[in-house]
């Protein structure tokens, strides 16, 4: 079998480069849109403890219209769902962060074998271009992602479950529920920096 030639090969790698980066954007949207959630579902968890009889009341009916019913759905039983819903999107949003971190890294490896061929002038928009031209933004992107949103994340997540075993309820079983909830954000929290952290040591190792 012959060998291909270095236009062959320079073809491939430049398919297989777009290809890349139209992945690395996919990941980009779904990490913005899993955030957005986090965000809202934050935001419905600050309002439940703020006000909680307001918070109730229009939660409550929120769900009775949502689902086109009139009997009364119990609140622990929307908080719990609330809790759900947040460990579904804050998975997600960590996967999405850790893959993209993953996918940065080899489109730069990606980018530094096609340039070559340029006198390392050309593919470098995903890498060392935007580097250079959006250094301080980048770090600032990076503290927030890395720091910042999981240091407040905990902060808010713990708040809310200590408001709850506070709060008097006919039952235990959904208060024991949303901990066991409040349990696997914070440890996914923690192996979400973790995983950070090794992909970046990983990184500079192959540097």
């Amino acid at each position: 079998m012959p060998k291909p030639s270095e236009d062959t090969k320079l073809t491939v790698l430049n398919d297989h480069y777009n290809a890349t980066v139209a992945d690395f954007k996919k990941l980009g949207k779904a990490r913005e849109l899993n955030f957005i959630a986090i965000l809202v579902l934050l935001g419905i968890m600050a309002f439940q403890y703020i006000s909680p009889n307001q918070s109730q009341s229009i939660l409550t009916q929120y769900a009775q219209k949502q689902l086109d019913i009139n009997a009364t759905i119990s609140i622990n039983i929307i908080g719990s769902l609330i809790w759900f819903a947040l460990l579904y999107a804050a998975i997600r949003y960590f996967q999405s962060v850790i893959n993209i971190e993953k996918q940065y890294n080899y489109t730069h490896q990606l980018e530094s074998e096609l340039s070559k061929t340029y006198n390392g002038k050309a593919f470098t928009r995903e890498g060392k271009a935007y580097l250079n031209n959006y250094a301080i933004f980048s770090d600032w992107v990076h503290i927030v992602y890395w720091y910042i949103f999981p240091v407040l994340f905990l902060l808010v997540t713990s708040v809310k479950i200590v408001g709850e075993w506070y709060t008097k309820r006919p039952s235990n079983l959904p208060i024991i529920l949303d901990t066991v909830i409040y349990v696997s954000l914070a440890v996914s929290t923690v192996l979400y920096v973790y995983s950070l952290h090794k992909t970046k040591k990983n990184t500079e190792k192959n540097v």
